[in-house]
């Protein structure tokens, strides 16, 4: 009885070893999503430098929920 359990115990530790290296490599892949989204973000409104207010990233008029929304939605797609 005390092998099955043996067996059991190192099941479980395999398994938990297994989810820890997934769990890594989401983590390292959502960091790179974002630091590519940041990067994509960045070069878009480093064309837009001549026309920002305050230096806010923001053009005269532009509202920040419609930016925002159609990036999301690229996102999406």
């Amino acid at each position: 009885m005390s092998e099955l359990g043996a067996r059991l115990e190192e099941k479980r530790k395999a398994i938990e070893a297994q989810k820890k290296r997934i769990e890594a490599i989401f983590a390292k892949h959502r960091q790179r999503l974002g630091k590519s989204a940041f990067l994509q973000l960045k070069k878009e409104h480093s064309g837009d430098e001549g026309d920002r207010e305050g230096g806010y990233g923001l053009r005269q008029g532009a509202e920040t929920e419609t930016h925002h929304g159609s990036w999301c939605q690229e996102a999406e797609t």
